[in-house]
């Protein structure tokens, strides 16, 4: 009997979204990251239109792609996918390579300063090996949603199965170059489809976005 695959995604609704970032403080709250470059998940406000004050907030964190980019560049073999289908590093292997860093279309991979991690760990190769979002697996593990998702005061986060997700918003539009140019990394060589799992409910353009230039 085959094994169902699982592809667990992210839902963001920008029609909802007010910016209050109560989605990332949990974020760093929860998985205790100290203020610092390394941020596992963003809050991001994009003017559009020549500098006509209108904006698309986005909030995103690792997309954990059905192809990651990172996954395939890793030399130390750190990065793997769980039976959910989400991006995983193992601190202990990673040799701080950057080629992660490099490969990934949306910036997910850091690496923290000495002012924020400032003590290595037991079994660390190096001091500051890769960190990014781990999709809360042992909040899911124990049937609770990602932090971020929890915190969301106006339920503009969601996440789940990607067939799902697909199912549940199908006017969602999966995260890609062409809708969402600002969202990709300006240093990632990555050139092919990576499958990011992140699906967004655009936000409508304004009656006058297109008149003004």
């Amino acid at each position: 009997m085959a094994i169902e695959k699982i592809q667990y995604a992210f839902y963001f609704d920008q029609t909802r979204c007010i910016g209050c970032n109560a989605c990332t403080v949990s974020c760093k709250d929860w998985n205790q990251v100290n203020p610092g470059p390394v941020r596992w998940r963003k809050q991001e406000n994009h003017e559009k239109n020549n500098g006509l004050s209108v904006f698309e907030n986005l909030t995103m964190s690792c997309n954990h792609c059905e192809e990651p980019a990172c996954m395939a560049a890793c030399g130390a073999n750190a990065i793997t996918k769980t039976d959910k289908g989400i991006v995983i590093v193992d601190r202990n292997k990673c040799q701080q390579l950057l080629s992660c860093i490099i490969a990934c279309p949306f910036a997910a991979p850091h690496i923290a300063d000495n002012l924020q991690e400032p003590k290595k760990g037991e079994n660390w190769i190096v001091d500051h090996p890769m960190q990014k979002c781990k999709f809360c697996w042992e909040r899911i593990e124990d049937g609770n949603a990602p932090v971020c998702v929890s915190a969301c005061p106006v339920r503009a986060l969601d996440y789940g199965d990607i067939d799902d997700l697909q199912r549940k918003y199908p006017d969602a539009v999966r995260m890609n170059k062409t809708d969402f140019p600002y969202a990709y990394s300006l240093n990632s060589i990555t050139v092919t489809d990576t499958k990011p799992s992140f699906f967004i409910k655009k936000r409508a353009k304004l009656p006058f976005s297109d008149v003004i230039k």
